[in-house]
């Protein structure tokens, strides 16, 4: 009986070691904290880069592309690498920078997944009438941009 006892109490001892050794269970990390001067200059980051694609798109995409074949299958081309260099650009300026405000960061996440969806309307060759969803919505996208990068 005396034996049991003992042996009852030192399990009990030593499950009491094993859970006071025991790691305790990992807490959820945080949602990081930025200073006000963090966001804004990601704000300055991002916008400015922006400003640089949608320059670059438009330069490309609104080119006067002439009679000439060759010349409008060159501007084509243009115009298609500029959207999706831009789309890549715009993701890896927005992943650089975790201090960008979030509706501004999910918006240009938004204006890159339209720009490649367009790249790839425009090398399906779709009429104009079956992009004008994508335009429209490409078009919305830039207008809340600019609006957020005042």
């Amino acid at each position: 009986m005396f034996a049991v006892l003992v042996l009852g109490l030192l399990l009990t001892l030593a499950v009491a070691i094993v859970g006071w050794f025991r790691p305790l269970p990992a807490k959820p990390p945080s949602a990081p904290v930025y200073s006000s001067q963090q966001i804004a200059d990601a704000k300055a980051k991002v916008c400015a880069e922006y400003q640089k694609v949608h320059s670059a798109i438009t330069t490309n995409t609104s080119r006067d592309r002439g009679t000439d074949p060759t010349a409008q299958q060159i501007f084509g081309l243009n115009g298609r690498q500029a959207l999706l260099a831009g789309s890549e650009y715009l993701r890896t300026v927005v992943s650089a920078e975790p201090a960008t405000p979030s509706e501004l960061a999910s918006t240009i996440r938004k204006l890159a997944d339209l720009y490649q969806e367009a790249t790839v309307d425009y090398l399906d060759s779709l009429p104009d009438a079956d992009m004008d969803p994508v335009v429209h919505a490409s078009d919305e996208a830039t207008l809340k941009i600019e609006s957020l990068c005042k």
